[in-house]
This record gives C-alpha cells, structure tokens and sequence, in this order.
C-alpha cells in the first residue's frame, strides 16, 4: 500500500479538459483556487511541534536517536471523466490528504538511506498516513506522532542490515557522507493557479470526443478520458525549512485499439498535459487526432511486418522523444545506486553516466540541460517545473552535457562523491528510501540542425551508403502506461514475463521504411534492440525544430505497467514524475532492428456489433 499510494502522490501535478466556444471562456477565465481549507496554519505549526518533540524525545533504549526528521503535507484534488463511443463510462471527483514522514538515524556520515533491506524491501524509513479533509491541530499532531514512530523503527532496522552488510564486504564508500547539509527555507504563501474543470464539463468533452470512433469497424476499443489536477506540498524538516508549493495541470488521453490481419495487436495512442485547460489542444484538433488514429490502425491492419534490419534511424516527433526517453533520461541521475539493489534490478535503474563525467558521451553537436526552473518552451506549457524538489532543495538549471562532453549529473542530497551537493532534482524514488536525481524539463539542442526535408535526405543518403533498399523512419514508441489492456489470460501473462527481455526499449508504434524515392511504407512488429548510452556518440545528424512533449514517468518498468493493464483504469495517468522532453528530430548511424510478433492472438469469431447512432 505504501508504494500504491506514493505513486499516486508523486505523478501528481497532471491531467485535463479544454473546452470550445462560450464555454471555453468561462473555463479559461482568471478565477484561482482558494487557498487551502483543508491544511491551515494551524495544522502546519502541529506538525511541526510534534516534529520538535520527536527530535527531542524519539529514542528506543540502546538505540540511536533520530538526527534527521521531515514531513511532506500533500493535498490532492482531481476531476476526471472516461468516456467510450459517446457513452460516458466513469466520472468522478477526488479530493484527499495524507502526510509523510521520514526519519534518518546514524549521522552525515553513515546512516540508514539509501539500503534495500534483504527481504524487506518495503523497509525504507518512509511513513504515510492519511489525514481527514477537516483535520484538527489535534488529529494532525497524532497522525505525525504515529508516522514518525513507525519511520523511526523502520530506519533502525534498515540501520542496522546496512551495517551488518558494510561488515560482509557490501558495496559503499566510507569516505562519501550518507547526507549533505542544505540551508533552510522559509515560505509559507500558497501559489495561486486556476480553478479545476468540473467533472460535469470533463464527462460532457469526453463523451463528444469519443464518439469519433462510431461507425469504425476495425475499432477493437476506445476511449477518451480528460483529467482537471491540483496539487498542494508542504515540507517541513528539523532543519528548519517550512515551504510550501502548488501545482496545477491538465491533461487528455485518446487512446484505441485494433488488430492486424494476421491478429497481432495494434494500439495508439495521443495524449498531451498542461498547466491548464487552454494549453491542450482545441476540440477539433482532437477531433482530428482520433481520425489519425483511426486511419493509422486500418492502414496497419494491413501493413506488413518490418524484417530485420541494421543501419540508420530517424527518431522524429514523439519518436524522437520517445528516444530521448529511453535511452538517456534514466541515466541522467547522479545518485547513487541504492546499496543492496539487486543486479538484475540495479541495470534496469539507469545509473550508465556515473563513471563518465569529463568524458565525451554524446556527438559533438549536442547539448543536454535540464531545467525545472521553466513553465514553457516554445510557446508550449511545461509541466516538469518546480520551485522546490521532493527534499526541500530550490530548483536549479543544470547543464549535463555541453558539445558532446558530461560536465555533471543530476543529483539529490544523497552524495555520490566527497563535497558532492545537492542541484535541486530529488523526484525519483527508489527502493532504499533515497529520492534520487532525475530529470523533468530536458532540453536537447543541437548545433547546425537541418530542415526536415533535409534530415529525411540525409536518412536516405545514409541508407544508400550502408547498401540498403531503405532508411527507418520512427514516429511513436508505445507507452503501457497507456495502451496496456488487462485482457491477456494468466498464461498470456506468464509468457510474457518470462519471453520479454527487459533491456529493450518499447516497440514502436509508428514506423516507416523510407525508400530512395522519398516514399513512405507503414511497417509494424518494429523492435529495436538494447540501445547503450554509447548510441548518442552516433547520432550523426539532427532537426532544427524543436518538439515538445509532457508526460508522466511512471516508477514502474514497461513490462510491470504491461502486466498489471498500464495505469488508473482507463484515466489519463497520474502516477509518475511531471516530466518534459524538448528535442529535435534524432539521426542515429546504426540501429538493429528485429520483427516483433508478440501480441498474436485469434481474432473475433463473429463480426464487431455495430453501434445505433442517438
């Protein structure tokens, strides 16, 4: 339950609405949300007195006392709607409050953090309770009492294993601090955002939306879910810091499913996050999207498979964000590897830029920054911003990669290195405990981009010279936060957790073959093989503009959100990271490609229903 309802919390600020004509004004008008009725000043100074106490009083006899204690106050209220065919099939409205405590015992030096307690991974010195929406100073001050308790008992436990594993030979440095200081802040006014859509409004958009997909037989399944998100922190730490900070956004997902002749699966998907409502797409723009959608999927029904393949792609649009995504965004943190992390979990964890710093990791022409300091880029709404991170560290731009060479990564308050501190990029949780550095507005630029005309040439041109027919074109990688299904049988979910090699990236769902003669062919069943992070060293050519694309980063694998059927039961995902990726289209050298035909399956015995128009 713990970790169910911390990924609930940390995908916060997310999901959606946006509405045309008269409508559209009154929702975009510049009414703001009041502050909060449910966490007053009064609540704060409670916890913050039982925080106080506990500093001074929390100690089991022959045990350490806590050097380290914080609390996170989250309040979320969420309006969302599902709709299916014009028909509405869920619809509902969520306001909730919990608090987290957690709770480091030892000193700077060596402590509890970041361990993965053999057998116990859910031992990580992190408690979370949930508060009543009228809470008094009274229940507030009790539910930090009886969190604390429980984060204090879990950290000596954790404690003691790290030490008794330090004493067997496990990996650590002695000379690297468990934790470094951070000046406190000070700031209690609550940020102003716009009020939420109601559901009524959500339900009525989803279902208008949806039923674009009427009348399509080779539709398998739709839907259009549209989500309205607000998001309240406070932190409190014994270090003094008291800060608050508010987030707000919006999201809508269009989402559909097919088959091919053959009967492997097909899906797409399009989904876009804002601040707000005005920052999604008008009506008729999504309109427009469903009838993509609509036609990818019959074109595909029919496509042919890709055959293998080994020579140079392009990544364009969300492909190349979905590249990005894959390939070097979980290698961006700085932080350490949880100690105890086992081997076949730690190469899943990203972490292949730590020994690379002052080396060169990418192709001369391209720069990474990271940069939560940002709301937009482009004339689009980021949603990766922050004023404060998930430790209480102020936001910060950081610059990874300059001209091709790792100048530094992303880090958290839990060091890697002697003198290591803090950059303000703690959002990525793992097992152990430790928030670790991650990013969520990532901006990669390229020095001489070229045109898109120009780049597809260059695809060609490389094709040519490798001596093949062809170039690959890919345009969208699958997401199973989205498009997973919990329809497979149990033995269709045993085999593909026993058959799906972890180290791949998602297929892709869109892909060309892109001939000499600039022609376009649909392929499916595209599957890239493992791409190191030396890949970037061959990216030989790049776009010059820019695309912009939020998203969630969900703490799952890709096949852990296959299996369990993706994310919030057909609602826009709200579990993850607030996240933006900014890139232009990518030209890879050298790509291996195979034929996927995971997903056959039989198809309908009898014709699909057809649907009676209202």
């Amino acid at each position: 339950m713990k970790r169910v309802l911390a990924s609930v919390l940390l995908g916060a600020g997310l999901l959606v609405g946006n509405v045309g004509g008269a409508h559209a004004k009154r929702m975009l008008a510049p009414d703001v949300v009041p502050s909060s009725q449910a966490i007053t000043k009064d609540i704060v100074d409670a916890v913050q007195e039982e925080m106080k106490r506990a500093m001074n009083n929390l100690q089991i006899p022959g045990a350490p006392k806590p050097y380290s204690i914080s609390y996170k106050i989250t309040e979320v209220e969420v309006n969302d709607a599902v709709a299916s065919l014009g028909y509405s099939t869920s619809k509902k409205s969520r306001h909730f409050v919990s608090l987290e405590a957690r709770v480091r015992v030892g000193s700077v030096n060596f402590d509890n953090g970041n361990f993965v307690v053999p057998g116990g991974d859910d031992i990580d010195a992190v408690s979370t309770v949930t508060l009543p929406l009228e809470a008094t100073p009274r229940i507030a001050r009790r539910a930090a009492w009886l969190a604390t308790d429980s984060a204090y008992k879990e950290a000596l436990i954790q404690l003691r294993a790290k030490m008794e594993s330090r004493k067997a030979g496990g990996v650590g440095r002695a000379d690297v601090p468990a934790w470094t200081e951070q000046k406190k802040l000070e700031s209690d006014t609550q940020i102003a955002v716009p009020v939420l859509e109601t559901v009524a409004e959500l339900e009525a958009r989803a279902k208008a939306l949806s039923a674009e997909f009427r009348g399509a037989p080779h539709i398998r399944d739709s839907r259009v879910a549209v989500t309205s998100y607000l998001e309240r922190r406070w932190y409190l730490t014994t270090e003094g810091t008291s800060v608050t900070d508010t987030r707000r956004a919006s999201g809508v997902l269009i989402t559909a499913s097919s088959q091919a002749n053959d009967g492997q699966a097909l899906a797409q998907h399009f989904l876009r996050y804002g601040h707000t409502a005005k920052d999604l797409p008008s009506d008729q723009e999504l309109k427009d999207e469903a009838k993509k959608i609509s036609d990818l999927l019959h074109n595909q029904a029919k496509a042919p498979l890709v055959g293998r393949y080994v020579g140079p792609v392009l990544f364009e649009g969300e492909g190349a964000v979905g590249f990005v995504r894959q390939t070097l965004a979980p290698h961006l943190g700085g932080t350490p590897l949880p100690e105890g992390l086992r081997p076949q979990d730690a190469k899943q964890f990203g972490g292949a830029l730590t020994e690379k710093v002052g080396l060169r990791v990418a192709a001369n022409m391209l720069t990474f920054t990271d940069d939560p300091t940002a709301s937009a880029a482009f004339g689009k709404a980021l949603i990766g911003g922050y004023k404060i991170d998930d430790e209480g560290t102020p936001a910060q731009r950081v610059t990874m990669v300059k001209d091709g060479k790792l100048l530094t990564l992303l880090t958290s308050r839990t060091p890697s290195q002697r003198d290591a501190v803090s950059n303000g990029h703690a959002r990525r949780t793992a097992d152990g405990g430790a928030f670790h550095g991650s990013a969520t507005n990532l901006f990669i630029s390229a020095k001489g981009g070229l045109s898109a005309p120009a780049l597809k040439a260059k695809l060609i041109a490389s094709a040519r010279n490798e001596g093949l027919g062809y170039g690959l074109l890919i345009k969208r990688f699958d997401d199973a936060a989205i498009t997973s299904a919990p329809e497979f049988s149990r033995h269709e979910l045993l085999n593909m957790l026993q058959t799906t090699d972890q180290a791949l990236p998602p297929p892709a769902l869109v892909a060309y073959k892109v001939y000499p003669n600039g022609k376009e062919e649909l392929v499916r069943g595209v599957q890239l093989a493992e791409l190191p992070i030396r890949t970037w060293k061959d990216v030989i050519a790049a776009g010059n503009t820019p695309f912009v694309y939020n998203y969630l980063a969900p703490s799952e694998s890709f096949i852990s959100l296959r299996i369990g059927g993706g994310t919030d039961n057909g609602n826009v995902p709200s579990g993850g990271i607030e996240s933006a990726i900014i890139t232009p289209d990518l030209l890879v050298g050298e790509i291996e490609v195979r034929t996927s035909t995971v997903g056959q399956r039989p198809v309908p015995a009898v014709a699909r229903p057809t649907v009676p128009t209202p």
